[in-house]
């Protein structure tokens, strides 16, 4: 089963997105930041993370960096309700 980690601050988007990805049968994580996010890469070894751009902590962009240093297989997606990046 592929391991997915779920890395937003709004509760209600990692939530959805969470739930949807189990009903597809992925194993789920979550964190609300990406510093928490890092410990979870370190335990977990998911296949792939989820990453809202913009959080408290530690951005996405500095989790994508951190995460490559730590496993470089580890695919990243970054997402953002924002449009002005």
């Amino acid at each position: 089963m592929e391991k997915i980690l779920v890395v937003d601050d709004d509760q209600s988007i990692r939530n959805t997105l969470s739930n949807y990805l189990k009903r597809q049968g992925f194993e789920i994580f979550s964190s609300e930041n990406g510093k928490l996010a890092l410990e979870i890469v370190k335990k977990k070894s998911p296949d792939l993370i989820i990453t809202d751009v913009r959080m408290p902590e530690m951005d996405g962009i500095d989790l994508l960096k951190n995460v490559k240093e730590i496993d470089n297989h580890i695919q990243v997606i970054i997402i953002s309700a924002f449009d002005d990046m």
